[in-house]
This record gives structure tokens, C-alpha cells and sequence, in this order.
């Protein structure tokens, strides 16, 4: 039975100098497989008036369309557009986005120009093997998700409460979060729908909170509803670094798959407003100095990432592994090799996530150049 490779990688913010720079270093890595995904995080539009309750953070979300030529140079042939910044720049941003890629010839999931158009699979067929995607962001302000009538992200939204550990006033308090039922039921409901037309089925999910290395409590049971439903594999992102990797059943859960290419800030120094309105810094948030001098960045571990290798045939998925990356100075994803410090380091950090997850993988070994994830029937 005919393999099919998938190639796929989490969060791109375009805007390398020149533009075609941002994939140099993984180009070949990428176009030995059969198939390519990744998340973007970026707009291309000329159209949209900047939405100010979302902070500074989105102003460069925008781009010229001309941008997302990069995608196609891959060429990528499968793209997520679920995330925080979806609609930075309202909903004509987001109509333009979706046609820039039309345009360019690569199918879009996890948004459009209404939610039926946003929630709808993209199923694609290499060597007789179909496979599915679908994709959806919970990280998003109420007015970014798509509607009926209006463009916007496919929603899997969760609500968030706060339970003291200790009884006095101001003690930490625990952080509770659960999926908001009606768009769990359109995910479940999208994935059984699609899994009759389709050997694979891959959902892309957008969610979490930034620089922390544990998924919230609602991503487990959104993953394993999907799964329950007919998902083989989730491909998570927006942590801005790798979470632990869960086998749940047959399925396999990637919670962050980390960064991958970030183009540099133009302005040396400027910061990112993080919070609705722009009141607080990601720094405020997200950065601990307990003692003078001794501090703990939330971007300790925002240059790392990798690629995820999927081997699938008409069974399903037959073996998954994991390409550790590491971006330079520049934004660009370099391929951290065997041999090197680095490639120990992220290999024994996933496996120190994991044990956050239960079920989470926890002693992943090298195979080759990359981790092993997945072996089916092993």
C-alpha cells in the first residue's frame, strides 16, 4: 500500500527580507514530502480598518498580498488561517486573505466569508490516499469569529473560572477552563461528517496560552472528543513554543508544535501589547524576576520548534515522527541536527511536557534526525 509523506508546521509570521528568504534553510527538508501544511498568522490584504481593542500586537498582522507569494515557493499546499490575529483587521481583511490564496492556488481552512465557509474540510488526494483537514482557533475576541453573515475564524471556544488553592484572600488561584458546548458539537459534528469521505483526517487547532509548557484543561477534551469523532492526528499551535505530544487511542495530539518562521520586528525594541485595549505587555504577563536580577523570560523557548512527519496510507496513519528546528537570528528556521547540544535539549524537554498530559509521551527517543512519535500497531 502507497505511503503518503505530510510535512507539517505550526506558526509563520511573513516579512523576511527578501521575502522568499523565510523557508531557505528547510527547503529541501520540506519539499521531500508529498504534502505540506502550516499555520499563518499573518493577513494579506489591502482592504480593513485595524481593530484597537485587540492591543499594537496585530498592527503588522496585515501584509500586502504580495507577500503570501513566500507560501507558494514551498510550496505549501495546505494552510490554516484559525488564529488570534484572524481578525485584526475586520472582516475584509479576512475576505481578501481567503482570495489571495485562492488566487494563488492554495486551499484555505479556519476561515472564510462566513462560518459555514470557515468550519468547511479541504480533502486532498495524494497516490489514492484522501486525506481531510479542518481547522478552528479558540483564542479569539468575540467580534473574530466568523458568523453567518460576517467573514471571520472558525470558532472552538472555551470559558475560563478560577478556583482559590488555600482560603485567604489574594492566595493564587487555579485556572479552569472548559469547551464552550455548542462549537465542541460543530467540531465533532465536522469531523464525523468529513471522516466519510476521507482516509486521514487531520484538525488544526489554534489554542492554549502563550510561553507555558502544559496545555489548559479544555485541549485535552477537545482533542479526544475530535479523535472520539474520527481525527487521527491534532495539530495545535499558538503557544508560541512546543507542548507535550499525547497518544490518545489510534490518535496522536500535538498540543504546540512550536514556532517556526517569525520574520524579525522592523523597529529594533518595540514591544507587543498582548491584552484587549492594550493595557498590559507580554511582559507583564508572561516574565517573573523573584529576586533582583534572577528572571524568568516567557521567550525562553520561543525559537524552537520542528516539522511533523506523517506516514499515511488508506489505514489511516502509519508512523508519526518529529524534526526538531530552531530559528536563527533572522527569523528563519534552521534544522537542528544529531549530534548537536540543542537536538538533546528539545528532545528531553518534550519528553519532561509530556509528563503534564496523561498519556503524554514522555520517553521519545531519536530515530535519525528526528524524534519518534508514533509506530502503528507497535
Amino acid at each position: 500500500m502507497d505511503l503518503v509523506k505530510i510535512a507539517a508546521v505550526a506558526d509563520i509570521c511573513t516579512g523576511h527580507q527578501p521575502p522568499e528568504s523565510a523557508f531557505t534553510n528547510v527547503l529541501a527538508t520540506l519539499r521531500g514530502a508529498d504534502l505540506r501544511f502550516a499555520q499563518v498568522e499573518r493577513l494579506y490584504a489591502r482592504r480593513g480598518s485595524y481593530q484597537e481593542q485587540n492591543g499594537m500586537s496585530g498592527r503588522p498582522a496585515r501584509q500586502d498580498p504580495s507577500f503570501a507569494d513566500v507560501f507558494k515557493t514551498v510550496p505549501f499546499d495546505i494552510l490554516s488561517l484559525a488564529s488570534n490575529h484572524t481578525g485584526d483587521w475586520g472582516p475584509e481583511a479576512v475576505e481578501d486573505t481567503v482570495e489571495t490564496f485562492r488566487l494563488l492556488g492554495i486551499p484555505t481552512v479556519g476561515a472564510g466569508c462566513n462560518v459555514a465557509e470557515a468550519r468547511k474540510p479541504v480533502i486532498l488526494e495524494r497516490n489514492g490516499v484522501r486525506i481531510a483537514f479542518l481547522a478552528y482557533v479558540s483564542t479569539v475576541l468575540p467580534q473574530f469569529w466568523a458568523n453567518e453573515s460576517r467573514a471571520g475564524a472558525a470558532p472552538m471556544r472555551a470559558h475560563t473560572y478560577y478556583e482559590p488553592y488555600e482560603y485567604q484572600p489574594g492566595a493564587p488561584a487555579r485556572v479552569v477552563t472548559v469547551p464552550h458546548a455548542a462549537d465542541l458539537e460543530h467540531l465533532v459534528a465536522d469531523v464525523k461528517q468529513v471522516r466519510q469521505h476521507a482516509d486521514v483526517v487531520l484538525v488544526s487547532l489554534h489554542w492554549g496560552v502563550h510561553y507555558v509548557p502544559r496545555p489548559c484543561d479544555y485541549q485535552p477534551v477537545v482533542a479526544h472528543a475530535a479523535i472520539d469523532a474520527g481525527a487521527d492526528v491534532i495539530l495545535g499551535h499558538h503557544a508560541h513554543q512546543p507542548q507535550g505530544i499525547e497518544i490518545y487511542k489510534n490518535g496522536v495530539v500535538f498540543y504546540s508544535m512550536g514556532n517556526f518562521a517569525f520574520a524579525p520586528p522592523r523597529r529594533k525594541g518595540s514591544h507587543s501589547l498582548a491584552m484587549p485595549m492594550g493595557e498590559y505587555v507580554q511582559k507583564d504577563v508572561y516574565s517573573l524576576e523573584p529576586d533582583p536580577g534572577f528572571v524568568f523570560d516567557y521567550r525562553r523557548h520561543f525559537k524552537e520548534g520542528g516539522i511533523v512527519f506523517l506516514d499515511v496510507d488508506r489505514k489511516g496513519v502509519a508512523r508519526v515522527n518529529y524534526m526538531p528546528t530552531l530559528m536563527n537570528d533572522d527569523g528563519q528556521p534552521d534544522i537542528v541536527r544529531p549530534g548537536q547540544p540543542q537536538f538533546e535539549k528539545q528532545l528531553e524537554y518534550l519528553n519532561w511536557a509530556g509528563r503534564f498530559i496523561k498519556g503524554g509521551v514522555t520517553a521519545m527517543k531519536a530515530a535519525g534526525d528526528r524524534y519518534e512519535v508514533y509506530v502503528r500497531g507497535a
